[in-house]
């Protein structure tokens, strides 16, 4: 190799050196390890995931929803959540019903922790219960709240179960 493509070649290597530097330094990290680390990742999302829904129950009526909260991190990754999270279900003419779930205690983010789907679910009771025909207007609201960070919010509509 010549010293003209030499110096090319580590001036290419320098120019592309600090633009991967600039990429990984894209702000300040948001979460530390318990060590004091800086640590990348975590939640950055949090949204009422589609697969919420009314359950069905026996007679042709819902008496339960399944609501489904998925956290993302800043690759767009499914991830656990950390912080508070408070769901409420709304439907129309009623009381909202609220679960507030404190996902920095281990055993409730444990608790409400959905293998499977990779998401918190949080069940409700629908007392007294409603007709699927027609489907009533039911909607699932969440606010995330983590440290001193915007709170994010985040509603989607139930869809009625399956006809059986």
């Amino acid at each position: 190799m010549a010293q003209s493509e030499r110096s090319n070649f580590a001036a290419r290597s320098a120019f592309a050196a600090a633009l991967l530097s600039i990429a990984a330094c894209d702000g300040a990290p948001k979460y530390r390890l318990p060590d004091g680390t800086a640590y990348p990742y975590g939640p950055e999302k949090a949204e009422v995931h589609r697969l919420s829904r009314l359950q069905a129950g026996a007679d042709g009526v819902s008496n339960g929803a399944a609501v489904f909260i998925e956290f993302r991190d800043v690759d767009g990754e499914t991830c656990r959540g950390i912080g508070e999270m408070e769901v409420a279900l709304v439907v129309s003419g009623r009381q909202p019903q609220t679960t507030l779930v404190s996902l920095d205690s281990r055993s409730d983010n444990s608790a409400q922790w959905n293998r499977a789907v990779r998401m918190y679910e949080l069940h409700f009771k629908i007392d007294p219960p409603l007709p699927v025909d027609p489907p009533p207007i039911v909607r699932a609201d969440l606010k995330w709240t983590c440290g001193t960070r915007p709170a994010v919010s985040d509603s989607a509509h139930l869809d009625a179960p399956p006809a059986q």
